[in-house]
């Protein structure tokens, strides 16, 4: 969806308007007012994006931390969104961009910034929804860390914390829902990391499903489930039906609201399968 237009008074007057005539457009609420010299188009009461956007305007500094998170659409950005506090330009990541027609620091810039102002589980999901989308890379944000160590930076312990979680080489997470679920598994007593995205063939060495998580190791896997279509759990089911066929591997299925509602209640019921996984044999895949 388009963002709507913010503009200053002295970006008006360059293009040529008058001031009476922005102050007509506020009369008849072509535009409304949203900082001393900032404003929007539309009627509309601004949005706590729109004003955290328009403080930046107000004082020329580029979108950063919360605010830059959320132009570039990161996962667990709070609501509602805060008022920026005072820029600090230390950015040590690459040059800034333009993300829908405002100044902002990179994005590898702007998840640093953000280990700042997030707690540990917030900001591993902003983290991974930065890598599954391609905004930056991971070896470049590692590279990084030596650095923040030494220079002492807000939220490099939570960054080195929140990557040592994370598994040698494992892909991103596809989903906010199932980085809740990596965040949840950690929390079912000497249950290692899971597999991601794991593909399945059968005998014949012929594709048959790429689950969500998986322990090969235990013969079990997880599939999620998010928001359902039409004919989603027909086809779920089948899938299912396949990967068991193929495997011999016990399922578990869970719920968008099963993970981020009852997480302890979610942890006992994958304890389950967990248990009866390890007290029978495993098939070979």
């Amino acid at each position: 969806m388009e963002r709507r237009r913010l503009f200053t008074t002295d970006q008006f007057m360059a293009d040529g308007g008058t001031p009476d005539q922005l102050r007509w457009r506020v009369r008849v609420g072509s535009c409304v007012r949203i900082e001393r010299g900032v404003y929007a188009d539309g009627g509309e009461p601004p949005t706590a994006l729109d004003r955290a956007l328009a403080r930046l305007l107000a004082s020329d500094t580029p979108a950063w931390g919360l605010v830059a998170g959320e132009l570039f659409g990161l996962d667990s950005m709070p609501r509602p969104l805060p008022l920026p506090g005072r820029w600090q330009a230390t950015e040590i990541a690459g040059p800034r961009t333009m993300v829908d027609g405002f100044e902002c620091t990179s994005a590898l810039q702007t998840i640093v910034d953000l280990a700042e102002f997030l707690a540990d589980d917030e900001w591993e999901q902003a983290l991974e929804s930065g890598l599954r989308r391609g905004l930056f890379e991971l070896d470049d944000l590692t590279a990084l860390v030596p650095m923040l160590a030494k220079t002492r930076r807000h939220g490099s312990t939570r960054i080195r914390r929140v990557l040592a979680l994370r598994p040698i080489g494992a892909p991103p997470t596809e989903s906010l829902l199932e980085t809740l679920m990596v965040q949840l598994i950690r929390t079912v007593p000497d249950l290692p990391p899971p597999v991601r995205q794991y593909r399945v063939v059968n005998v014949h060495g012929e594709f048959v499903a790429r689950v969500d998580l998986c322990w090969p190791e235990l013969g079990l896997f997880i599939e999620l489930d998010g928001m359902h279509h039409a004919g989603q759990p027909v086809h779920d089911a089948a899938r299912e039906t396949a990967v068991v066929a193929a495997t011999g591997w016990l399922p578990g299925r869970f719920t968008w609201r099963q993970v981020r509602d009852t997480p302890v209640t979610t942890a006992r019921r994958l304890a389950a399968p967990v248990d009866q996984a390890r007290r029978r044999p495993v098939a070979a895949v």
